[in-house]
Formats: structure tokens, sequence, C-alpha cells
């Protein structure tokens, strides 16, 4: 198992690109260190899936798309990759449509939005092989069937709560704690779909991230 670590600071301002402050967090007398912990299932890490990038409009590259095709038989474990995926993808969404309501920013809302299309995506390829993810689909938000998806979006939540930089951290962490899952499950399914969609996801993280750090650059 892969632990990764990430530190954040509390008692600072978040400001917006033109330097204006977008929301004040109350200044503390010294600086506040805690870790955000997330635990990544293979040896897989972030860096390993930029070494090897090929360009493109996103930048990002994974495996060779053109040997996609549009049917294919999954095994278990794929499918069982699959339902874990859908319900990860819904466990980000659902942390920043939170920190939205919380703290009012922006970017929570277009990236729970852009989380959406990756849930809906990978639900679409899902009833498209005869699963039924009813169970997924009608799920209120913050719940969730998987028992360690569930412990970690309540960890998550409870951090990000503490300060709009400690949210920030939290979507830096949930982003690439996606990407080595999406790399794997894309890794197992190569030339399928489902690898396809795989990848647009992983590209799709990789921004998520990119827009997380910049902003943390403000905060």
């Amino acid at each position: 198992m892969v632990k990764a670590r990430f530190q954040y600071q509390y008692g600072k301002e978040f400001g917006s690109r033109d330097g204006g402050p977008r929301h004040q967090v109350e200044q503390t007398a010294e600086t506040v260190v805690r870790p955000i912990s997330v635990t990544y299932g293979s040896e897989t890490n972030v860096e390993s899936l930029f070494i090897d990038k090929r360009g493109g409009e996103t930048g990002f590259w994974t495996g060779e798309t053109d040997r996609q095709t549009l049917s294919a038989t999954y095994s278990d474990e794929a499918i069982s990759e699959l339902l874990f995926m859908i319900e990860e993808e819904k466990l980000a969404g659902d942390v920043y449509e939170a920190f939205y309501d919380l703290y009012g920013l922006n970017i929570f809302a277009n990236i729970a939005a852009s989380e959406d299309q990756h849930f809906n995506a990978l639900i679409n390829l899902a009833e498209s092989i005869g699963l039924d993810v009813d169970e997924f689909v009608y799920e209120d938000g913050g719940t969730f069937i998987n028992a360690d998806l569930q412990d970690m979006y309540d960890e998550l939540i409870a951090q990000g709560t503490e300060s709009v930089r400690a949210a920030l951290e939290v979507g830096m962490a949930i982003e690439k704690k996606d990407m080595v899952d999406i790399a794997d499950a894309a890794e197992a399914v190569e030339g399928t779909a489902l690898a396809s969609i795989y990848e647009n996801l992983l590209a799709g993280s990789a921004n998520h991230l990119e827009a997380f750090q910049d902003a943390l650059l403000l905060a």
C-alpha cells in the first residue's frame, strides 16, 4: 500500500487572480500544520503518470486509444473496479458541492460539475453492458455503499471545513488519488471502450489537480 500525505496550513487569505480577496480566513497566532492522508491500493503514483505523456489537446496521454474496441467482455474484477470508480467519482463531486455550499468559491462548483460528467460517463458505460446501477444514481449526497469511501468522505469533509485552504488541499488529495486509481483501472481493461473513458477521466483529473494547485498559490 502506498500512503501519500499532503500538508496544509491554516490562517491565510484566499484571494482572486486579480489580487483581491475572495474569502477571509481568520488569522491565527501561529501556523497549524495537519496532514491529509489518502491510502492508495497500488504502487502507482501521480508523478509516474506523467513520465511518458504525449502531446494532445489535453497534453495528457495514458494509452493507445486508436486500439479501442466498442465491445468487450469484462472480468468480474474489472466490473468491481468500475463500480468502485463510479462511487469514487461521486465522492469527489459530493465533497466539492459541500465545499461550494460552505465557501461559495466557483472552483468547487465548476469541478463538481465536471465530476458529475465523469460519474455519468461511467454510469452510461455500466448500463450499456447490462449492469444495474440505480443504487448509485439514487444515492443521497454524502452517502456511499462502499464503507471505505464513506469513511473517506466523512474524514475529508471534516478536514476541509477547517478553512478554505484546507478544502483546497482536500481537493488536491482527492484528485491525486483519483488519478492513481483511474490509471490502474484503465491498465486492466486496455483497448476497450471503458479504458477510453478512464483515459478521459484521467485527463480531467489532471486538469482539476492543476486548478487546485493554482488556487492554493492565492490562498
